[in-house]
C-alpha cells in the first residue's frame, strides 16, 4: 500500500471512531440530563396526587441515540407518564367525558369543572442547570479518545 493509501485508511478508521464517538456523547449527555431531569422532578405529596410519590421522576427515560444517516445523532429525554407534559409546562385541566372533573385531595372529594396547574419546568430546569461546560467535557472526552485511538 502506497504511503497515500496508508493515510487515507487510516483516517477513514479515525472517521469511523469519530462517528461511534459523537454517538456514544450524544447517549452521555442525554443520560446526564435524564439524571439530572430525575432530580427536578417535583414529587408529589401522598394524599394529594393520584400517582405515587416519585413516579414522575422514575418515568424520565432516555430514547436514543439515534442516527440520521448524515453523521448526525439525536435521543430524546422526558416522562412518560400521561401527565410529564402537564406537569412540565402546566395549563388547564378539563373533564373530556363527565360534566365535572371528580379527584381526592387530602381525603375530601373534589368536583370542579376545571383546574388550572402551574407549570413545574422541571426538565427546563434540568437542562439550564446542565452547564454547556459540562456537556463540552463529554464530548470532548469522547472525541479526544476517538482521536488517539482508544
Amino acid at each position: 500500500m502506497s504511503d497515500a493509501g496508508a493515510t487515507i485508511a487510516a483516517l477513514e478508521l479515525v472517521a469511523g471512531r469519530v462517528g461511534d464517538a459523537v454517538r456514544a456523547a450524544t447517549g452521555d449527555v442525554a443520560h446526564l440530563l435524564q439524571a439530572k431531569g430525575m432530580a427536578e422532578a417535583p414529587v408529589g405529596t401522598p394524599g394529594n396526587t393520584t400517582n405515587m410519590p416519585g413516579d414522575l421522576a422514575r418515568s424520565i427515560d432516555v430514547e436514543g441515540p439515534v442516527g440520521d444517516g448524515d453523521g448526525r445523532w439525536l435521543a430524546r429525554v422526558g416522562p412518560t407518564t400521561v401527565y410529564g407534559r402537564q406537569r412540565e409546562l402546566g395549563g388547564d385541566i378539563y373533564p373530556k367525558v363527565a360534566a365535572m372533573l371528580r379527584f381526592e385531595k387530602f381525603g375530601d372529594v373534589v368536583y370542579s369543572r376545571g383546574v388550572h396547574q402551574v407549570g413545574d419546568h422541571y426538565m427546563l430546569r434540568a437542562r439550564e442547570s446542565t452547564s454547556d461546560g459540562a456537556i463540552l467535557a463529554v464530548v470532548e472526552a469522547r472525541l479526544a479518545a476517538a482521536i488517539v485511538g482508544g
